[in-house]
């Protein structure tokens, strides 16, 4: 378990969280390059879904008096970080590894969640409260994907 109460080490996990959220918009937006129209406007709402959880860890580590850091800020970071690349032309694999990813990032969102959860500090309770909501939508959006990953096969 990290210790969140110390705000500098907050902030450091946050624009940690930060960098792999644009890491998921780089995933998402070359949605116009999908053939299938689901997948284009389910892509482009993940990719809204991703901006959406920047602004979010932005305005959370401005508040906490930090400035937000990414260490890139957009392409697909996921990839580089995994040594892998993700070709549009390759749907099945390009939907089961973002399953994972976004699995990932829900497991990841739910340990840090039990982490500020373990202080009773409503700073860190409000701070819960904004990653649960992007937590539930990774799930969400892993769930969609593995989904449409069984009616293609």
């Amino acid at each position: 378990m990290i210790s969140l109460v110390d705000d500098r080490k907050l902030i450091g996990e946050l624009n940690k969280i930060l960098t792999l959220e644009h890491g998921h918009l780089g995933m998402y937006e070359n949605y116009p390059d999908y053939k299938d129209k689901d997948i284009r406007r389910t892509f482009r709402r993940f990719m809204e879904i991703e901006i959406e959880h920047i602004n979010k860890l932005k305005n959370t580590i401005r508040n906490l008096g930090g400035k937000p850091f990414a260490i890139v800020e957009s392409g697909n970071i996921i990839g580089r970080m995994l040594g892998i690349t993700i070709q549009v032309s390759d749907i099945k694999n390009t939907l089961g590894s973002y399953s994972l990813i976004e699995k990932k990032s829900f497991e990841g969102y739910s340990k840090f969640v039990l982490d500020l959860e373990e202080d009773a500090e409503k700073r860190n309770q409000f701070i819960a409260e904004i990653a649960v909501s992007n937590m539930l939508e990774a799930d969400l959006m892993h769930l969609w994907l593995k989904d449409k990953l069984k009616t293609m096969r």
